[in-house]
């Protein structure tokens, strides 16, 4: 049997699939960090070193992702999407535009607050260095917080994608298959 899945074209997949990756990446491990932090395990000079080296490696890893991330909103701005044909139904085409845009703006705010919220010098990867952007206290708290509750909400919606993803997949619609 002949396989008619209809693909996202190849600058979409890869963007997506290093967008999850990065993202997914970010979560897990700024979730694991904010744990550490909030059963006090990070008094042990072994766990601040982790803590250290992953706060340092995310703010890296984001900071070089948001050129990534501009290219892919764009992406999707000036690429028609492939035809859904049978496999969705028009509520279900508008209910998924939807949560992508909510996505999308969920990482937009996290890379803003993240980049706003950085009170002392940071590197890229020891290529070079950048200096807060904001540097009052009071600030510095606000976009923390935008930080940590946007990230709370976007990992709603990454369950959500999930789910639909399995939903979807286990319907015979073959929606994994769109993006690989």
């Amino acid at each position: 049997m002949e396989d008619k899945t209809v693909k996202f074209d190849s600058t979409a997949r890869t963007l997506h699939w290093i967008s999850a990756v990065v993202i997914v990446w970010a979560m897990l491990s700024g979730l694991y960090v904010s744990l550490l932090s909030a059963l006090h395990l990070d008094q042990a000079h072994s766990m601040q070193v982790i803590k250290r080296f992953i706060t340092d490696f995310n703010v890296s890893l984001t900071a070089l992702y948001i050129p990534l991330f501009v290219m892919r909103v764009l992406h999707v701005l000036r690429t028609k999407k492939p035809h859904y044909g049978d496999m969705l139904s028009p509520a279900q085409i508008k209910m998924a535009n939807a949560a992508h845009i909510c996505m999308y703006i969920l990482i937009a705010t996290l890379l803003c607050s993240g980049m706003l919220m950085m009170n002392r010098p940071f590197g890229i990867f020891g290529l070079f260095t950048m200096m807060p952007i904001i540097t009052d206290p009071q600030w510095l708290n606000v976009y923390s917080d935008i930080h940590q509750y946007s990230s709370y909400v976007l990992l709603v919606f990454i369950i959500l994608h999930l789910g639909a993803l399995l939903k979807h997949q286990r319907s015979g619609n073959r929606i994994l298959q769109r993006m690989l």
